[in-house]
């Protein structure tokens, strides 16, 4: 009995001693947590990924770029600047004489895009998103190039224009050739009916498309002799008023192995402002001019791009044409006028409006407006590649003195690039640009002008 007693104590105090050291060692350590690492998402091409946690694929890209311009005008422009009608951007060509004018300009743009994507039920539901940062000559601005939904055939948001098609192939980087290259706000649905064929209605914010209504101040009229004295006359301001009624558009348009083709139509109201429905732009002498009654404009089109795999891959032919009547825009984005300003004795720019007011009848007579564009792109080697754009835009407008005006645009650009290694391009350009009228009344107001850029580019793309 006393063996079994001692052999009992000392077997539990050898339990107590292991108990004791046991609750003493460290716990089992965790299971590790699963890491959830960026997948490939490989269902809308390259350069997609899914985002950690969900079925929604993403793609972030863009560019940085830098620029080198240098312009040279005819000499008797002065430096041209924008006038208050509005309508074309400031030119970038620069009188030499003229030592407040700027001749050259260097640009450093930083373009990020973001494209998310998610296939669902209903269809694909998509969002884009493209914001560029940019710095001229030490002058920074930044604009929200795009930004929209889309959902089945619904787009929502800021993209490209419904009715525009071909956009050049070469470097647009001063002035826009005579073709509807344009990003607006907007609402549309695209019907695909298979095998590339698809519908497109869209309604569009009109401030996007208003060039400008023009109308004239200190202009007289003796009706007497019908004669309309503009001796003294000077624009007096962009007469269009307040958004009533949004751009209507729509298209049809293939996509096959041959390339692609799209006709295209708008509607556009020209809504003339309280002032000159009041009567602003009626030359003084005129008793029987009613007031300013607004008008629709519209835009018609159509256009095609071949593909030219027999010469080189990658290689394509394009040609554009448009006709519009009050809606100048559709036909080209950045027409020019150079005028001289018969009180100050200056040269000065503007786009072509969409109307004028008639300063003895007041009624607004809309601008007809037609363009054709047209440019092919070669690929010598899959690195080195060469386009040539061309475009001519005319305008009939019935100018106080001077009826049946006929505004001429003409412009070429030729672009060479070099890819030395992929993401990276080398590449200049040079581009021409006349502007003209055909009407001898003019002459004196309206004047000739040609313009001569040149660039250097150098873009890494990612």
């Amino acid at each position: 009995m006393k063996i079994k007693g001692f052999v009992l104590g000392v077997a539990g105090a050898l339990a107590a001693v292991t108990g004791a050291q046991a609750a003493d060692l460290p716990a089992a350590p965790a299971a590790p947590e699963p890491v959830d690492y960026v997948r490939v998402c490989d269902a809308f091409g390259t350069g997609f990924f899914y985002i950690p946690g969900t079925e929604t694929c993403m793609k972030i890209s863009g560019y940085l770029r830098a620029e080198y311009d240098v312009g040279i005008t005819n000499g008797s422009a002065g430096g041209l600047t924008n006038s208050s009608w509005g309508g074309g951007a400031s030119q970038q060509g620069g009188n030499w004489s003229n030592r407040d004018a700027n001749t050259y300009r260097f640009r450093a743009r930083a373009n990020v895009r973001f494209d998310t994507r998610t296939n669902t039920e209903f269809g694909l539901l998509r969002t884009y998103t493209e914001v560029n940062f940019q710095n001229d000559n030490s002058s920074y601005s930044s604009d929200l190039d795009k930004a929209y939904i889309q959902f089945g055939g619904l787009t929502f948001g800021r993209a490209q224009s419904m009715f525009d098609f071909y956009t050049g192939v070469g470097y647009g980087s001063i002035f826009e050739p005579a073709h509807s290259d344009t990003t607006t706000n907007l609402a549309a649905y695209t019907f695909a009916f298979g095998n590339g064929f698809s519908v497109t209605g869209s309604v569009e914010d009109t401030n996007a498309r208003r060039s400008a209504l023009a109308y004239v101040s200190g202009a007289s009229y003796d009706p007497s002799t019908g004669i309309i004295d503009l001796t003294t006359a000077t624009p007096a301001g962009n007469g269009y008023g307040g958004t009533r009624v949004p751009d209507v558009v729509a298209n049809f348009r293939a996509d096959q192995g041959w390339g692609s083709a799209q006709i295209m139509a708008a509607g556009h109201q020209v809504w003339a402002s309280q002032e000159v429905n009041d009567g602003a732009g009626i030359a003084t002498g005129v008793t029987t001019a009613t007031s300013t009654s607004s008008k629709y404009g519209f835009a018609v089109g159509a256009g095609v791009t071949v593909n030219l795999p027999f010469l080189a891959a990658g290689d394509t032919f394009n040609l554009q044409g448009v006709y519009a009547q009050g809606a100048v825009s559709y036909t080209a984005p950045q027409s020019t006028i150079v005028w001289h300003d018969n009180v100050g004795g200056s040269y000065y720019t503007s786009g072509v409006p969409d109307a004028f007011v008639n300063p003895v009848s007041g009624e607004l007579e809309l601008t007809q407006s037609w363009s054709v564009a047209a440019g092919i792109q070669h690929f010598f080697t899959p690195q080195v590649y060469a386009a040539v754009d061309g475009s001519y835009f005319g305008s009939q407008v019935d100018l106080p003195g001077a009826s049946n005006t006929q505004i001429n645009n003409w412009n070429v650009t030729g672009t060479v690039g070099y890819t030395p290694v992929a993401g990276l391009e080398i590449g200049a350009a040079l581009e021409y640009l006349n502007t003209g009228a055909n009407n001898s009344d003019l002459n004196g107001i309206v004047k000739s002008d040609n313009q001569l850029i040149g660039l250097v580019r150098v873009q890494r793309s990612f």
